[in-house]
């Protein structure tokens, strides 16, 4: 009687459930948890690709911000460099504007000298250092027209050169 009872119950239990045999029954259920499993790696390939995707294009944003870094970084040093030699150029015309400055102030001194104390190899001497100078910025105002706003030789006429031999006072 026992079995039975256990007939019965199995019959209970089996109400609502497809008959067939115990394989076909396994056979189902396994076909169910293979497309639900089926379901599930498709999704989880989907998601790994979204954040395949994703990565990508950040990396692809965080490469391009690299780059515009980059070169605002050598547009910078670009700039720094140029600043440098345009200061560099300004002190070299400073040191070139004085020693032409120099330059002058000897020659000043030397057309300013007294001649009647001079034998005559002394004013030889004196006229040669005379025409030296009036050929050097006959020189230099043709060679630098560009720059004749950028010297101390261009608005002080010929540096006081006098070409006649009496303007001085000479014997």
């Amino acid at each position: 009687m026992l079995r039975m009872d256990d007939s019965e119950d199995e019959e209970e239990r089996n109400l609502g459930k497809p008959e067939g045999t115990k394989k076909g029954k396994l056979s189902v259920k396994m076909e169910g948890e293979a497309s639900s499993l089926r379901e599930k790696m498709e999704h989880m390939m989907k998601a790994r690709e979204e954040l395949t995707t994703k990565t990508l294009e950040t990396k692809l944003l965080i490469t391009g911000k690299k780059k515009e870094v980059k070169l605002a970084q050598v547009e910078a040093k670009r700039e720094e460099a140029k600043r440098k030699a345009d200061l560099e150029e300004r002190m070299i015309k400073l040191k070139e504007a004085k020693v032409w400055k120099e330059l002058m102030v000897e020659e000043k001194e030397h057309m300013m000298m007294s001649k009647k104390d001079m034998d005559q190899d002394q004013l030889q001497w004196w006229k040669d250092y005379k025409k030296d100078i009036a050929e050097r910025k006959r020189m230099f105002r043709g060679a630098s027209s560009t720059f004749r706003g950028d010297t101390p030789m261009s608005s002080c006429g010929d540096g006081g050169v006098d070409d006649s031999t009496g303007a001085y006072g000479d014997a």
